[in-house]
């Protein structure tokens, strides 16, 4: 959205990082990332002293060993170039891993710090703007916009249609999607998932496959494969809840869960990250422990006993949608914070 954006109050120059192609390969080392690395730094430094900008706005690692070392070379390499920088925290979890790092917490405080203005997605205990010390804290939510859904969601007639949109990797709680299936299928319950997305490792999807095969859930877990466009909005379309049992290390502000308020799909999903502060007030979601399959159980359960409160959950979570996570809303924020710190002196 920032890329397709048309700024009116300051002028944008774009630099893609394209480090990862796909799920499996975030977080490794290749040396295509070296290569990758070298040419945004030199990039970026023609930028800087052909177009001389202001600010340098900067999206900080996830929580790994090699994205971390390469912030620690670029930014090392290209900070200093800038007036002002600005970093926006999208993966969680990176202050925590920094805090037990070793011998790599010294190089990264070191390139991490004194930012003009650190961008949070929500407010959280153990802050990366105040770990880090930036000048200025600003709380901007993402937002987005989805397609009107033409279809009109399904009524229960006995049968739950829960979705899954993510990555299929163990983080996620897709182990625990089949777990859940169980426990339903043993409480009677007439119920299918529909799992929607990329599986991140081999040896894990035949590990999950092999359990859903051994307790013969066949029939109550469809696995979609990645689906985009509207082949992605008439899985939402058709669902009557959205589950979301993540545990991932780097989950900070999951974008599919406002995908699933703006479908009007009341949510179960786990106390973890900045999931809590990005559902709160909604009266619209479900929050469970981690790794819970018998609470998380219980929760769809509810759902099926009570299709009132389901409808009424619906309705709040569109509500809730407009009012705080349109992409109107989000870029109008990140248009004002990036133009008051251009302006500063």
């Amino acid at each position: 959205m920032l890329f397709d954006h048309t700024w009116s109050k300051v002028k944008v120059s774009l630099l893609r990082m394209a480090y990862s192609e796909s799920i499996d390969s975030v977080g490794r080392f290749s040396l295509q990332k070296v290569f990758h690395l070298f040419y945004l730094v030199y990039k970026t430094w023609v930028s800087a002293l052909s177009e001389r900008p202001r600010v340098l706005y900067y999206l900080p690692a996830s929580p790994n060993k090699v994205p971390v070392l390469r912030d620690v070379i670029y930014l090392s390499m290209t900070r200093w170039l800038f007036p002002k920088l600005v970093f926006h925290y999208h993966a969680g979890g990176l202050a925590e891993y920094i805090d037990q790092s070793g011998w790599l917490k010294p190089l990264a405080r070191l390139v991490y710090s004194g930012a003009d203005v650190g961008i949070e997605l929500s407010e959280n205990d153990f802050a990366p703007s105040d770990y880090f010390k930036a000048k200025r804290k600003v709380v901007i939510p993402n937002g987005l916009d989805v397609p009107v859904l033409h279809q009109k969601k399904k009524i229960f007639n006995g049968r739950l249609e829960v979705l899954y949109v993510g990555a299929l990797v163990e983080g996620k709680g897709i182990s625990n999607i089949v777990k859940t299936a169980a426990l339903m299928r043993e409480a009677g319950a007439s119920v299918h998932f529909n799992v929607v997305g990329d599986w991140g490792d081999e040896v894990y999807k035949q590990q999950v496959l092999g359990e859903i095969e051994a307790s013969g859930l066949g029939g109550m877990i469809t696995f979609a494969g990645v689906l985009t466009g509207d082949a992605k909005w008439e899985a939402f379309s058709r669902a009557n809840c959205f589950f979301f049992p993540t545990h991932y290390a780097s989950e900070s502000f999951p974008l599919v869960l406002i995908e699933a308020m703006a479908c009007g799909l009341p949510i179960v999903t786990t106390h973890w990250r900045g999931i809590p502060k990005l559902v709160e007030g909604s009266d619209a979601a479900v929050l469970c422990g981690i790794k819970s399959p018998q609470e998380y159980a219980e929760s769809l359960l509810k759902f099926i006993a009570d299709e009132a409160l389901c409808s009424q959950m619906a309705i709040n979570a569109e509500q809730f949608y407009e009012k705080n996570y349109t992409k109107q809303v989000f870029l109008e924020r990140m248009e004002r914070v990036l133009a008051e710190t251009a302006a500063s002196s």
